[in-house]
């Protein structure tokens, strides 16, 4: 019996034991779990904070949030990103970039030679009206928490034109508009960009105009059409396009004397040889109809580019032996060529590829924002790519090109202003 009562005394003791350290360890596990799932909290936490920064948006000054689309990790053959800007920092490889350069097939436009006005609001406060434009009404600069950078922001029923006095005959537009509230929108507001004879806050002060109209609603209708007291058969058309809703677009506009053409991303909405009709096109106007940022309509523009188009390629090459243009675009401080530029280099290669006894020296310039040396990298890097991507997607022989980089010793321009250093900022192809 003795026995019995050592034995069953000698299990209870165990048992309790091996109780008190299970308990440990479900407690040990517990708080180690909880020490994990605080981490990867606090880890998520700080890598949302950083891609914030990196992007440069500030939640406090955010007008709207846009949901995402899932990503796969690589870029969207047909996603265009604008920058001119050289702010940022990056390393870049250029065979990589090449082999990523997805191009507009059917993208032909050509921005022009040399820019008479640009606009990306960066020198403008935020909530204040830009000082390179006017209006008939109110508008501000604002950041958004989808698009880095600053806009300007379209309100009310209000006229916007840049301060830029009368254009040439011959000139090219560039901008990226952002739209947000159009899905499920019913009501009629819409953006007009109209192309004037003389200055005006209205179109209907305008004396005759040409316009593009852009329905802000899940329409999305886009209509084309001229107004004046010239004798000439008046247009009126509603386009098969329909506008991207509630997302970043670039427009690409050239004015030929009386032709007009106007592409949305890559695609060629409108190209009228006898559109602008008596001196129409020497003025552009954004006409804004009843846009209400505070009922959830936001209508923002930037990077905002006018250029003069002057001798084409083949002319210059043939007379002068050289041809400098602002319209190779690439990312931000990088050598990633963007899509847009297609049509120039096509011409280019066009060009080659008629006169293969031609021989080409590619050189890239930057402006005098930012370090030297970067600048001189980034020009050679930027110079070597172009060179790529003719050779590559083009077939342009190797041997017929070369490159170079200036970075900022060869400026054309003021360096000291927004103008000065978007002309800055080229590519030249000289004849060897």
């Amino acid at each position: 019996m003795q026995r019995f009562f050592l034995f069953f005394f000698c299990s209870m003791m165990i048992l309790n034991s091996s109780q008190i350290s299970a308990q440990k360890i479900i407690k040990k596990v517990k708080e180690t779990a909880k020490q994990t799932a605080e981490q990867k909290a606090e880890q998520k936490t700080a890598e949302g904070v950083n891609q914030g920064v990196d992007k440069g948006l500030e939640g406090v000054k955010s007008i709207f949030k846009k949901k995402h689309k899932k990503e796969n990790g690589t870029n969207n053959e047909d996603e265009v990103i604008q920058d001119v800007n050289e702010t940022e920092t990056a390393d870049t490889n250029v065979t990589n970039e090449s082999q990523n350069f997805g191009v507009y097939t059917k993208f032909t436009f050509e921005p022009g030679n040399k820019i008479l006005f640009y606009d990306d609001f960066e020198k403008d406060q935020l909530g204040d009206f830009p000082l390179q434009w006017e209006t008939s009404g109110s508008g501000q600069v604002v950041n958004n928490s989808v698009y880095p950078g600053k806009w300007l922001s379209f309100s009310g029923r209000s006229g916007y034109m840049p301060s830029t006095g009368e254009l040439p005959e011959n000139y090219t537009v560039e901008f990226d508009l952002v739209t947000n509230g159009m899905e499920g929108n019913k009501s009629g507001n819409a953006l007009t960009i109209g192309f004037l004879k003389k200055k005006s806050y209205a179109l209907g002060n305008a004396g005759g105009h040409a316009n593009l109209n852009i329905s802000l609603h899940q329409s999305g209708s886009l209509t084309i059409g001229n107004s004046g007291a010239e004798k000439t058969p008046r247009i009126n058309t509603k386009l098969s396009q329909r506008m991207k809703a509630d997302q970043l677009v670039h427009f690409s506009i050239a004015v030929n004397k009386n032709r007009l053409r106007i592409w949305m991303d890559e695609e060629k909405l409108v190209d009228i040889p006898s559109l602008l009709v008596g001196n129409m096109g020497r003025y552009i106007l954004f006409q804004a109809y009843e846009i209400h940022p505070d009922k959830g309509l936001h209508v923002l523009i930037s990077n905002f580019k006018i250029a003069e188009s002057k001798e084409d390629i083949r002319s210059q090459l043939l007379e002068n032996g050289r041809f400098s243009t602002t319209g190779i675009y690439f990312k931000t401080n990088e050598a990633t060529i963007l899509k847009e530029s297609f049509g120039i280099l096509k011409t280019v290669a066009d060009y080659l590829k008629q006169n293969p006894e031609v021989k080409i020296q590619v050189i890239g310039h930057t402006d005098a924002q930012g370090d030297d040396a970067f600048n001189q990298e980034l020009s050679n890097k930027r110079a070597n790519a172009v060179v790529s991507a003719l050779i590559t997607h083009f077939e342009i022989p190797a041997s017929n090109l070369e490159s170079a980089g200036m970075g900022e010793k060869s400026p054309v321009d003021d360096n000291s202003t927004e103008l000065g250093r978007a002309n800055n900022r080229r590519v030249e192809f000289v004849k060897m």
